[in-house]
């Protein structure tokens, strides 16, 4: 499923702080004073700083990051007098932190974006091959940077899926054109979406922004979404495990719970500079695997905001509910630890267990 991109936009929220103060666009650090000339609020003096009132309701606009990817979200006042100030401020002062609130896609640059069938080809090697049931290769290939459409999927191969049938796509106009037909080709050939991005060099590259590893191999890179998570930091999810993800915090929302991340993919330095300050015994650092080791660096591992074991409401929740959407617990001693294993989830489930058995506590 495509997200929503961005999900905030035509939606209302509630600021639920009484010191939503308004920062400086130039620098978000700091906060805004009113002026002479500017439009004050009764009883509010020259050189007060700019604050959005209690229980207004705002549209947000615009969302930045700053450097350690804290959010800071632009709001606009809905239906209240001119002497509200619209500005920039923390998602903090709103009802519901705009936790799972989704930014954008990573990259961000598209002629078309990921919309379930249009895709581009990123091998270059792309082998055409034959229809079912031999997809036998024809000596021929599909030009790496092609825009196609996967018009069917084979379905008696392991796994399901594993080759596709498509034919050439054009964008105008910001609309899907569909072209002649290729043939079948290998669904690894391919990537989400239309974009000249996976063309150039840092799409490439091993250790990039996008680049996904698995037990210290570079396995290629994958498309994230960019979501808010715990404490109003950005943060990444694979676009595979996105619909799991939403899936599972939607359950808890119905029981009243607010499940988010606290960490989902990570970089390759991300995942480095966290592996150093375990290893150099720096302050606030936990144990962290070896750049290019982490589950986070696949995009199966999620930190989840679970409090601690048992009694905590959201790892007793997870506890109960994961498992139903994919999700078991798998480091010892991590209860904030959870990968997106969906056939070991089934497993463990149908045994009446949520972890993995060398998960002691």
């Amino acid at each position: 499923m495509a997200p929503n991109i961005p999900s905030y936009l035509n939606k209302e929220f509630l600021v639920d702080d009484n010191l939503a103060l308004i920062r400086n666009p130039k620098n978000l650090n700091q906060f805004t004073k009113y002026k002479v000339g500017d439009n004050i609020p009764p009883g509010t003096a020259v050189g007060a700083r700019k604050l959005i009132p209690l229980n207004t309701r705002v549209e947000v606009t615009e969302v930045k990051t700053d450097a350690l990817r804290n959010v800071f979200v632009h709001v606009v006042p809905v239906n209240v007098p001119d002497f509200i100030p619209s500005g920039w401020t923390r998602p903090s002062n709103l009802a519901g932190n705009f936790l799972n609130e989704v930014i954008s896609y990573v990259p961000d640059e598209w002629d078309l974006e990921p919309l379930g069938n249009n895709f581009t080809v990123v091998d270059k090697n792309a082998l055409i091959r034959t229809s079912p049931p031999n997809f036998k290769s024809i000596a021929e290939t599909v030009p790496y940077g092609t825009y196609v459409e996967v018009t069917a999927r084979s379905r008696q191969t392991s796994p399901e899926g594993k080759y596709v049938r498509i034919r050439h796509l054009s964008i105008k106009n910001g609309m899907a054109v569909a072209g002649n037909p290729i043939g079948w080709t290998a669904s690894s050939n391919l990537v989400e979406g239309n974009s000249k991005v996976f063309r150039s060099v840092d799409w490439q590259n091993i250790k990039g922004n996008n680049a996904a590893w698995k037990k210290g191999k570079f396995i290629g890179a994958k498309i994230l979404v960019a979501i808010v998570g715990t404490g109003g930091q950005l943060q990444s999810i694979a676009l595979e495990t996105f619909e799991p993800y939403l899936e599972l915090m939607e359950a808890a929302k119905k029981d009243n719970l607010i499940i988010s991340i606290t960490s989902g993919f990570r970089t390759f330095a991300k995942q480095e500079r966290l592996y150093l300050g375990w290893k150099n015994g720096e302050k606030g650092f936990n144990m962290a695997a070896k750049p290019g080791r982490s589950n986070h660096q696949n995009g199966i591992a999620f930190d989840i905001n679970t409090g601690g074991f048992d009694g905590d409401s959201v790892y007793d929740w997870m506890k109960r509910n994961a498992t139903k959407y994919g999700f078991i617990r798998t480091v010892n001693k991590e209860h904030w630890h959870w990968e997106y294993e969906p056939s070991l989830a089934n497993e463990l489930r149908n045994q009446g267990k949520f972890k993995l058995d060398r998960v002691l506590k």
